[in-house]
């Protein structure tokens, strides 16, 4: 890894910690896996031949409520419930939507043209943060998008796809790659790398007080015995 890919990296970590509360992470992740929780359990009572294709759509639908919730929680304004719409937060800069991995299998990731189009905000990150650009705009980032992924490479005991780990990742403006992709547990550490920081620049040194001399005699106003 060059030294502009780590610069860059921690940059862009920090970037997504500054709009981005722990707590909101947190509650998406919890959301994520209540509404797979859910989903399962309600698709657990069709018969057999059903049950997977039954537990897609009603996950679809719990992970989008609980996922709105959480982002009202968090003051994000999320998109009105609609079907199968996609729900989309905003926190900051970045949107935010969940994404869905099937065991790992990182492909046909452009099938939904809202994200997509989501995915192309990030251009100004890509060419700032990853590529190094330094014919890029040296301004701020107005825009860009975040994705959650919810990693469904588990089975549970009705042999239906169990959510596993949650993931934050910030897409390629194609989507074929990721400009950002780490576990939400390794990412959350990023929010103790800036409390840390944050103490050590607050830190004043404690300077020794110079002793007065001792003096036996009386003194005038002025300090002369």
């Amino acid at each position: 890894m060059s030294s502009f890919e780590t610069k860059g990296q921690i940059a862009l970590e920090d970037l997504i910690a500054q709009h981005v509360a722990r707590d909101a992470f947190m509650a998406l992740e919890d959301a994520y896996f209540d509404g797979d929780k859910k989903g399962r359990l309600q698709a657990s009572g069709f018969a057999r031949g059903h049950k997977r294709s039954a537990a897609g759509s009603i996950k679809h639908f719990y992970n989008n409520e609980t996922f709105h919730e959480a982002l009202q929680t968090h003051g994000a304004n999320p998109s009105p419930l609609r079907g199968t719409s996609l729900v989309v937060g905003r926190l900051g800069i970045f949107n935010i939507v969940r994404l869905n991995v099937p065991g790992h299998k990182w492909t046909n990731l452009r099938r939904s043209s809202t994200r997509a189009a989501l995915a192309e905000l990030n251009e100004h990150i890509q060419r700032k943060y990853v590529q190094g650009d330094f014919f890029a705009e040296a301004g701020a980032v107005a825009e860009a998008t975040l994705f959650v992924l919810g990693v469904m490479d588990g089975e549970d005991a009705n042999g239906l796809a169990q959510l596993t780990q949650c993931m934050v990742a910030l897409p390629a403006v194609d989507m074929r790659s990721w400009l950002y992709l780490k576990t939400m547990t390794e990412f959350l550490k990023v929010y103790d790398r800036a409390s840390n920081n944050s103490q050590a620049d607050n830190a004043v040194p404690k300077l020794k007080g110079s002793q007065r001399k001792k003096n036996t005699g009386t003194e005038d106003d002025n300090g002369n015995s």
